[in-house]
């Protein structure tokens, strides 16, 4: 009795038969869920075979379980057919690897241009501004004051005064300087950018929306322009080319505008790129809806097929087949007569993980006539 009381069999091991001893009748209910699953241990599996060999009624409960086990196994998993927008948890792996890798870029700068960043000055001003009232009320004076004198100094555009008469010879009518373009974006510029921020905007007095790309650089710029402007597609490109260097919602954002101007060859080409090469799965599926309606293209068609394929993500993959069904059932003829469709389609049956890209891989190839 002293002995058992100091040594005492751990939680884990009371539910278990010693290795040797025979199984007895009761101890099978604990036992099938166990062997079922595969965790008993070599010892505890070969004394169970010789009870079950010896008590059918142990064997059925044993059978009933491992049945129960491989019918749960069997059915559909909730990321395979529920969660077709993202995948939560890929996503914050994905949020998470892009900020360590914002991090170590930000440990490799200099002291000095961390000291001098117009963004790490506004920081500390803006809470001292919040926990200091005096002192923002202080600021604002100063500030609406100089704005003040500013306006007042500001010279006056001349104005065109058109004559009452048209038909006169002579008119009273100053002309107004020639207006002059904005310098264009360098790519230095674009190259000095660590961070960005996109929105749409709608300037006073227009009902036609505007895109808003400001870059945070040693010198902040702010390109506004619309959807098709060279400028703002060619900041919005660079945001998205550049993904390691950018927030996925920044990204997210220059294809929200990108996608209107899909029918130009180089946005779809970033698109595609996009698609296929993005870290983060949000992007890729966003990508792709992108340059649905463009699948005659063949560069958006690799794409398409590339992400079925090779995408480690089943979200991306589903996304993936749903357009590519989307286009077969519109009749479009470069996807149809695409041989290359089928065999990635057959591949996808035979080979993928996710019963939800199977079942679409089975049903496209129906389509086809090619199973």
């Amino acid at each position: 009795m002293t002995e058992s009381r100091q040594n005492p069999r751990p939680d884990a091991q009371q539910g278990m038969p010693e290795s040797g001893r025979s199984i007895r009748c009761e101890e099978i209910e604990s036992l099938a869920v166990l062997s079922a699953c595969d965790e008993l241990d070599a010892a505890v599996r070969a004394s169970l075979d010789a009870h079950l060999a010896q008590c059918p009624a142990c064997a059925d409960v044993v059978s009933r379980e491992e049945r129960l086990q491989q019918a749960i196994s069997s059915l559909d998993q909730p990321a395979d057919t529920l969660d077709r927008s993202g995948l939560l948890l890929a996503q914050c792996r994905s949020s998470l690897a892009e900020a360590l890798d914002d991090k170590e870029a930000r440990a490799g700068r200099s002291a000095w241009s961390t000291i001098f960043s117009p963004v790490v000055w506004w920081g500390g001003l803006r809470h001292a501004l919040i926990y200091h009232p005096a002192m923002s009320m202080a600021v604002l004076v100063v500030a609406g004051f100089l704005a003040g004198v500013a306006g007042q100094r500001l010279p006056v555009a001349p104005q065109v005064a058109v004559s009452p008469h048209p038909a006169a010879t002579t008119t009273t009518a100053s002309v107004t300087p020639a207006s002059t373009n904005p310098p264009r974006i360098t790519d230095e510029q674009l190259r000095s950018a660590d961070r960005a921020h996109v929105a749409w905007v709608t300037p006073s007095g227009s009902r036609t929306p505007s895109v808003d790309v400001e870059l945070m650089a040693p010198t902040p710029m702010s390109i506004v322009g619309a959807p098709n402007d060279a400028d703002v597609q060619r900041a919005l490109r660079f945001l998205l080319e550049n993904g390691q260097r950018f927030d996925p919602d920044v990204r997210l954002d220059s294809l929200d505008v990108l996608r209107t101007s899909a029918a130009d060859p180089d946005v779809r080409r970033t698109l595609s790129a996009a698609a296929r090469l993005d870290r983060n799965p949000g992007v890729r599926i966003k990508a792709l809806d992108a340059l649905q309606g463009f699948e005659q293209d063949p560069e958006v068609r690799a794409a398409f097929l590339d992400a079925l394929e090779s995408d480690g993500n089943s979200a991306v993959r589903i996304e993936a087949i749903r357009l590519l069904r989307a286009a077969l059932q519109s009749d479009a003829a470069p996807v149809a007569a695409d041989p290359q469709t089928a065999d990635v389609l057959r591949d996808r049956l035979r080979n993928d993980p996710s019963p939800t890209v199977r079942q679409q891989s089975a049903a496209a190839l129906r389509e086809l006539g090619a199973q």
